[in-house]
């Protein structure tokens, strides 16, 4: 159970490591679900090397807003800037966060 966490913790961190620190001022609308687990399709890209598939890159469209969340956790920020991290977000045309 505690690689599982471990693993999930790392998938989160490579997921949010293309993306700046900046907030968001100005949303429309009610704040997305921040579910650390939604992303858990993205892990054989993680863990693996793996293409993300459609359903990652959906799922870190939709997660974007909960990211800048995610990045302030100390214990992902060694995690920040990693290859798979950017390779994710280079497939999934993932835009740069505004946090």
């Amino acid at each position: 159970m505690k690689l599982y966490a471990i693993q999930l913790l790392l998938l989160v961190a490579v997921l949010a490591a293309p993306f700046t620190t900046v907030c968001l001022a100005s949303r429309t609308g009610p704040p997305p679900k921040c579910d650390l687990l939604a992303l858990r399709p993205c892990a054989p890209a993680v863990i693996y090397g793996a293409r993300p598939s459609g359903e990652c890159c959906a799922k870190v469209r939709e997660q974007m807003p909960c990211l800048c969340r995610y990045i302030k956790n100390l214990d992902l920020g060694r995690y920040i800037n990693s290859r798979e991290g950017r390779r994710i977000a280079a497939v999934c045309r993932v835009r740069r966060l505004k946090c």
